[in-house]
């Protein structure tokens, strides 16, 4: 349990190389996650070519963690394969969009958990990246990604130069019920947000000006960013075949 307890998200890397080796051991423990009728509608893409990766910072934006990062891994919702087998094999079926998306999704998703534990199990340490869905279309382009591919995440893997502290997470009574949903009351979410703002603000989690969490999500989500982020998104995954 140790490795799932104490992980932390790490956005500073060495400057180490990954063998290849350890990499393919990160993929085949990917490929063991649980995959709705063994179908397995995921590829993975492992990036170092440095032209790409400029290519990529061009299309959604450059940070830290991704510049530090001796390897991106870019797990993808992939029906094109699968799609192609059930055509050779004469399987009489079709996939709508939402189909596609929602199952693509879960199990591409358990694929870079998986992953993410195994670099934690092998002295790794890794970050999930989600600018990918800032211009999905231009990192399919880059990527080569036929249709019925959707790039969902990225995963900067590496060998760890910083140890930070564990982030506050909710108490277990919040998120976990027995037999039935029950809204925690309003006073204990109080004390779990203000204790968890007085952990942050000891970590230096803010950027300078900003001086609660409350402060930090207005900032992140506000309402007319998320409008145009929604909006765009709609328009990419309608374009690419995973939205009606």
């Amino acid at each position: 349990m140790k490795p799932i307890i104490e992980r932390r998200s790490i956005r500073k890397f060495e400057r180490k190389p990954v063998p290849k080796r350890i990499l393919k051991n990160l993929i085949e423990a990917g490929q063991r996650a649980p995959s709705n009728c063994g179908v397995q509608p995921y590829s993975i893409i492992i990036l170092d070519d440095d032209e790409k990766r400029e290519r990529i910072f061009d299309a959604v934006g450059r940070q830290e963690c991704m510049e530090e990062a001796p390897v991106w891994i870019i797990v993808c919702c992939d029906w094109a394969r699968p799609l192609k087998l059930f055509e050779m094999l004469e399987v009489d079926t079709e996939f709508g969009q939402i189909y596609k998306l929602v199952n693509g999704i879960i199990d591409a998703t358990l694929v870079a958990e998986n992953i993410v534990t195994a670099a934690e199990i092998m002295g790794l340490a890794s970050v999930f990246v989600g600018s990918l869905w800032k211009s999905l279309e231009r990192v399919a382009q880059i990527l080569q990604l036929p249709a019925n591919v959707l790039p969902i995440l990225l995963l900067c893997i590496g060998y760890p130069s910083e140890s930070p502290p564990k982030r506050p997470r909710w108490p277990l009574n919040a998120v976990m019920h027995e037999n039935r949903y029950t809204m925690p009351d309003e006073r204990m979410m109080l004390n779990y947000y203000r204790a968890a703002n007085r952990a942050l603000l000891e970590m230096n989690y803010f950027k300078k000006d900003v001086h609660s969490w409350a402060e930090h999500w207005s900032r992140k989500f506000k309402k007319k960013d998320m409008t145009l982020w929604e909006a765009n998104l709609r328009d990419q995954l309608k374009k690419m075949g995973f939205l009606p």
